[in-house]
């Protein structure tokens, strides 16, 4: 308010300020132009006088001059002297005249010049006259006469035209005068109005202001009513305000302490929990491979499977015996203070959970699926026991069993440890191109003219240069889903050296590379361009886990149609990967290091591997022997007519580069 307050007084004084100062600015123009009209009147006055008096001089001298010259035989020449004289002092007094005023063009002081000019001529013509009178000559009297009259005449001319110069250049000052005080008539105009419409928007302002003034003074009166009826509303408030904040406090409670898809207390309320409450038992279940439910039923049927399993699970457990924790995703937690059973039926109680759970089968829209648990237990650790049945849970994937155990002589915790360690050391190194291959070679021992191959083979590099291999990382990786970008840098260190040193290479790909689409769709992207997949070879990992061969087999025909070999890993290890060769379009089977590695020494195994390459070769497939340690068992396996051979024997995984300073020699 103060400030639109002042905003109006300063447009006031402004607009007087401007007013005031139009008015004195008009009134001095005004005064200026009267007094220059004046200047230009009296000027006029003299001029026209001056003027006057020349012409009438002019033709009083022609006038004295021809009278005197009739009475030749008595010629007085005084009044004709004392004409001349009036006529230049006439001059003279028009010259002053227009001197004094610089506002009369430059074209009326040449014509003044010109008539001072034709008196200086008037005269001497006059002379000439009196000299012809003098001497009585008609002739020359005639002559002179004649001269004199043409000379008075336009003497005479000269000073008309000068009169119309100085009327006409007096008219054109007077024009602009009249337009200098049209502009300032403007001017003032412009101004006033101007200023008449400050003036009265200020005081609009201004009784806009004081209107604003009157209605905030009313509504401060009506404030003042409204706060007291709020002062009383809010004595009303306070008596219910300590049950609003108990409901309010539940309801945050519930959303902190609550899964909120279960409706069972979560992470949060375990660990409050674990610091008030005296657990001795700890169970950490884990549904197996939820995730991938989930990527091909989708997060909403995932959500709804997981509503399901803690519904069962508060079916078939006794919370007065157990706490339940639902702590997020497809995690679970069974917990207890009682110290009336024993740990070994708590292991028998939760195992016999994980059987049931396994057997059953729960519908959603007409789909029917079942899961499998796993399940870390920990009997020790106090606020450690949830990392403890963490730390089981994970030895228990890691060894493909239904529940593991924590041992509490710091072995477990230490291996744990070390896989945080290369977690960190996994994750520096996809962001700073510490992912390297190290190639194994697969030599002929058949057919020696083939070309050796090379097994591209994924190694850690850490900061300190030290070398990690892949049975300590790739399962963090998975762990982590960033398996993908190991197998991408691996394709891609694959296929530069092959076109670096136009050697076959092969490379891995397990079947979670198979079922990843971002996986696929980069081979098949990069494989679109790559102009040497003749020299490549594709490896089938996990081969015992392919329960889907209208998967597998489609991507393996659509690598074949690129000219890429196909070769099954780990052959012989069970009786499943017999089928494959059946059913997949394979190229070469390796055999398992399992049958390779004592073959020397056992004959089953010998029995085994020689039906295999017997099997391999009707079926037109290559065999290549892996774990070829030694040279009895290079020379076994050349007895039983293998095709390749791969092994530390051979030769060790190592940089390409370091490869081509050795020769193979069989």
């Amino acid at each position: 308010m103060k400030l639109s307050q002042k905003w109006v007084y300063f447009t006031l004084i402004i607009s007087f300020i401007l007013l005031i100062y139009s008015l004195i600015l008009s009134y001095a123009n005004l005064h200026r132009n009267s007094e220059v009209l004046k200047q230009l009147s009296d000027d006029q006055i003299a001029l026209s006088h001056y003027a006057n008096n020349l012409n009438y001089s002019v033709k009083k001298n022609q006038s004295d001059t021809l009278q005197s010259l009739a009475l030749y035989h008595d010629l007085d020449l005084s009044d004709v002297q004392t004409s001349q004289k009036k006529i230049f002092q006439h001059i003279t007094e028009l010259k002053d005249s227009l001197g004094s005023n610089k506002n009369f063009s430059k074209e009326l002081n040449e014509t003044l010049e010109l008539i001072e000019r034709r008196a200086v001529g008037y005269n001497l013509v006059q002379q000439s006259l009196i000299t012809a009178v003098k001497s009585q000559d008609t002739e020359d009297i005639q002559d002179a006469l004649v001269g004199f009259d043409m000379v008075s005449f336009q003497f005479s001319q000269d000073i008309s035209k000068l009169m119309e110069q100085v009327r006409k250049s007096l008219d054109e000052q007077i024009e602009t005068l009249k337009k200098t005080n049209d502009q300032n008539s403007s001017i003032l105009i412009f101004s006033t109005i101007l200023s008449v419409l400050l003036i009265i928007m200020s005081l609009m302002k201004f009784y806009a202001a004081n209107i604003k003034i009157s209605k905030q003074l009313q509504l401060k009166v009506k404030a003042q009513r409204h706060l007291k009826d709020a002062k009383k509303q809010l004595q009303q408030y306070n008596e219910n305000l300590e049950d609003e904040v108990n409901k309010k406090t539940k309801e945050i409670r519930k959303k902190i302490y609550t899964n909120f898809l279960s409706g069972l207390p979560n992470r949060h309320q375990l660990l409050e929990d674990t610091c008030n409450q005296n657990y001795v038992k700890m169970a950490l279940l884990n549904i197996d491979k939820f995730q991938s439910f989930n990527d091909v039923y989708g997060e909403n049927v995932g959500n709804i499977a997981l509503q399901q399993t803690a519904k069962w699970l508060v079916e078939h457990i006794n919370t007065e015996d157990y706490s339940l924790y639902h702590l997020s995703g497809d995690e679970f937690v069974i917990a207890s203070t009682s110290q009336y059973f024993s740990n070994a039926l708590f292991i028998d109680f939760i195992e016999m959970v994980l059987k049931k759970f396994k057997k059953t089968h729960f519908v959603y829209e007409n789909k029917s699926y079942q899961f499998i648990m796993s399940a870390g237990i920990t009997f020790s650790g106090e606020a450690k026991m949830l990392a403890y049945a963490d730390m089981a849970l994970k030895d228990a994937k890691k060894k493909n069993l239904s529940v593991c155990v924590f041992e509490n002589d710091k072995k477990l915790e230490h291996i744990h440890k070390e896989d945080i360690e290369i977690q960190k050391k996994l994750l520096y190194a996809l962001e700073h191109d510490g992912l390297a291959s190290y190639y194994q070679p697969i030599v002929p021992i058949r057919d020696v003219t083939k070309k050796v191959k090379y097994e591209s083979l994924v190694r850690l590099i850490d900061k300190d240069f030290k070398v990690i291999p892949p049975l300590k990382f790739l399962e963090i990786a998975k762990q982590n889903r960033v398996y993908y970008k190991i197998t991408k840098q691996v394709v891609q260190n694959t296929l530069q050296t092959i076109i670096d040193y136009q050697v076959p290479c092969s490379l891995n790909l397990s079947l979670t590379d198979i079922k990843n689409e971002r996986t696929t769709k980069y081979l098949y992207s990069i494989f679109d361009e790559f102009e040497h997949n003749n020299l490549l070879t594709i490896e089938l990992l996990e081969t015992e886990d392919f329960d889907n061969y209208a998967e597998v087999y489609s991507f393996c025909m659509k690598i074949r149609a690129y000219g890429i070999k196909i070769a099954l890993d780990d052959f012989g290890s069970g009786y499943s990967n017999f089928s494959h060769i059946l059913n997949l379009p394979v190229d070469y089977i390796k055999i398992d290091s399992s049958l390779i590695s004592n073959i020397d020494r056992d004959i089953s195994s010998q029995i085994m591997v020689e039906t295999i390459v017997t099997l391999a070769r009707k079926l037109n497939i290559e065999t290549i022997a892996e774990f070829v340690s030694s040279e009895d068992i290079l020379e076994m396996v050349k007895s039983l007519r293998v095709d390749y051979v791969q092994g530390f024997h051979i030769g060790k995984p190592l940089p390409i580069e370091d490869h081509f300073k050795t020769t193979f020699i069989f």
